[in-house]
């Protein structure tokens, strides 16, 4: 499981530009667990929490299709090793965890049962994604507090639905959802807007806490104060309609200078023509060439023979596809790499007459371009998202500064508006113990966080 769980860190690399594991310190190293996850994210759900989670993972497909089998995999827990179940069974894109089998249950018990030393428990896992159907984007995983094994097959498997529910941030709707991390985004731009220096400390792993926060903080004032809740959400949904009118997020809002010069918007012109101008060219064709071909041959199978399996199986097609196409291609193209630097009969052999840098490659030996070749075509993936990450960070910033020098637009009053609904999310979460804080204590195993939801004193 080493080399494939590296393997699959170097391929996510490639497919997200952050990766953040929060609290990997909760799976204990003292014995097995049983990992439970929702599974919001088909073929990288499994990848990230195999090539992310630390510690010694035995394969196992989803499917328990024997005793045999449930024998088997729970000595392998029992004995310390981890295994990954998505107990929903199926990949979904829904917003709600939906309702779980008793695999994991099953395999927990019976490990249990069968383990001479310390016990095995259960860990569950939330995984987050930015945009899930949007190419280098973002991805976190929460790791949650391990929990001890009790009860029968259905009373575990209720518990490990309510944890999988609350590490998943569940909702019954998307707008709900979409909701709670649009709240979180005010809340942080006004913490930014008072305290300038905590905007360099957010990534997206502390994104989705602030988002669970917000959650709780939200469903507790739904249960207790449902009228003023109910107009917050109102003001809240029509903040957003304005600025998502404008295309605008709420710290572009909060962090309009006083004085838009053209300084900044020169900036950002510089830095979108200087990532652009090293991603045309030779990194983005080595990406291209070391990671579209195995990536479409990947696709190809899975539409060729993915229907013959279940969901479960059809996941572990792609994954193991994937770990034997990607490497093979790397190889390959690091080979027709080297061939075309060193080759007399190269088509760019002639450059070598124009060119220092082409004259200096042509003149290496084989041995030393092949493996710097071999380490280029997954570094080059790696090297075009920082690239256009930044490119796109930059044009993003130019249209923004031609926004904020719209004197049409009454900028002061947005300003005011959106602080105003800040303040009053602010002092909600300010006057509840909430997850994170110093004193927040966890909910009983299979509760939701809002069982645990006390005011301050």
């Amino acid at each position: 499981m080493g080399l494939q769980n590296w393997f699959s860190r170097v391929l996510m690399s490639t497919w997200f530009r952050e990766i953040t594991v929060i609290d990997a310190e909760n799976l204990p190293n003292d014995r097995g667990a049983v990992i439970v996850s929702w599974h919001p994210g088909g073929l990288f759900d499994k990848m990230l929490t195999r090539g992310l989670l630390p510690d010694n993972q035995y394969a196992f497909d989803g499917i328990l299709d024997s005793e045999e089998e449930l024998n088997k995999i729970s000595k392998k827990v029992a004995e310390g090793n981890n295994i990954i179940v998505f107990p929903e069974g199926d990949s979904h894109s829904s917003p709600k965890a939906k309702k779980i089998q008793d695999n994991a249950a099953r395999i927990a018990i019976r490990a249990k049962e069968l383990a001479e030393g310390k016990p095995p428990v259960i860990v569950p896992v939330g995984i987050h994604y930015s945009k899930k159907h949007y190419f280098r984007e973002r991805v976190a995983l929460t790791v949650e507090r391990p929990l001890e094994i009790s009860g029968n097959v259905e009373q575990l498997s209720d518990v490990i639905s309510g944890e999988i529910s609350r590490a998943s941030l569940s909702r019954d709707d998307w707008k709900d959802r979409e909701l709670i991390w649009k709240a979180r985004s005010i809340i942080h731009a006004e913490r930014m807007r008072q305290s300038p220096e905590i905007k360099d400390l957010e990534n997206y792993g502390q994104t989705v806490i602030g988002a669970r926060r917000v959650r709780a903080a939200w469903e507790w004032f739904a249960e207790n104060e449902p009228e003023k809740c109910q107009e917050l959400e109102n003001r809240t949904r029509a903040h957003f309609e304005r600025i998502d009118f404008l295309d605008l997020k709420p710290h572009h809002v909060d962090t309009r200078p006083q004085s838009v010069t053209l300084y900044g918007f020169m900036k950002s012109i510089f830095f979108w023509l200087f990532a652009w101008s090293f991603m045309l060219g030779f990194v983005t064709f080595s990406a291209l060439a070391g990671s579209l071909p195995p990536f479409l041959f990947v696709v190809g199978v899975d539409r060729t023979f993915g229907p013959k399996f279940d969901d479960s199986k059809r996941g572990s097609l792609k994954l193991y596809t994937a770990l034997a196409a990607y490497p093979v291609w790397w190889l390959i193209a690091a080979y027709a790499f080297t061939w075309t630097l060193l080759s007399d009969s190269s088509p760019i052999a002639w450059l070598a007459d124009y060119s220092l840098i082409i004259e200096f490659l042509f003149s290496l030996p084989a041995p030393l371009v092949f493996p710097l070749m071999a380490w280029w075509m997954p570094a080059s993936a790696k090297l075009q998202i920082k690239l256009y990450v930044k490119g796109k960070s930059s044009w993003r910033r130019m249209r923004l500064w031609a926004k904020w020098r719209n004197q049409s637009f009454n900028w002061d009053e947005l300003c005011k508006s959106q602080q105003k609904l800040a303040s009053d999310l602010v002092n909600i979460g300010d006057g509840l113990v909430l997850p994170g804080d110093n004193d927040w204590v966890e909910p009983s195993a299979g509760l939701d966080d809002i069982s645990a939801v006390s005011l301050r004193h």
